[in-house]
């Protein structure tokens, strides 16, 4: 029906309000004051957590490696949650180990929606503790 939309795959209808809602997170989408040099530390440490009291974006990040020299270890983790009051799970989890390719300095995490909370975590387990300078990007409404 004309002035009608619906949620692909789903019999939902979806207002012409909720759409303009969404679109207007995207338009406020804005560089995180979490964003800067991050020191690692040997045990996991938040570089990034967000608890929005309603739905956002975490439009993505990006982390430079280009300091890591050989002998180094840093691990990033990816956590989130699923309802509210719930604890964190992994959704992600991954060791870089000595100095990166030119190929590939830095370290991208995608986008994805949260309500609940989500962290971004990082430690170094070997090698002297390095400065990671670290960009953070969500859209809030």
């Amino acid at each position: 029906m004309p002035g009608e939309f619906y949620i692909e795959g789903k019999k939902e209808k979806i207002s012409v309000v909720e759409i303009l809602t969404k679109i207007d997170q995207l338009l406020k989408l804005r560089r995180s004051t979490q964003s800067g040099d991050k020191v690692m530390t040997a045990d996991y440490a938040a570089v990034y957590e967000e608890k929005a009291e309603a739905a956002y974006i975490f439009a993505g990040a990006k982390i430079d490696l280009s300091s890591m020299q050989a002998g180094d270890a840093i691990d990033i983790r990816v956590r989130t949650k699923l309802r509210d009051g719930g604890s964190y799970v992994t959704l992600d989890e991954k060791s870089y180990n000595d100095a990166q390719p030119n190929t590939k300095k830095a370290v991208r995490i995608t986008a994805m929606p949260d309500n609940y909370g989500l962290e971004i975590a990082m430690r170094q387990t070997a090698g002297p503790f390095r400065v990671i300078p670290c960009e953070f990007f969500d859209a809030k409404g």
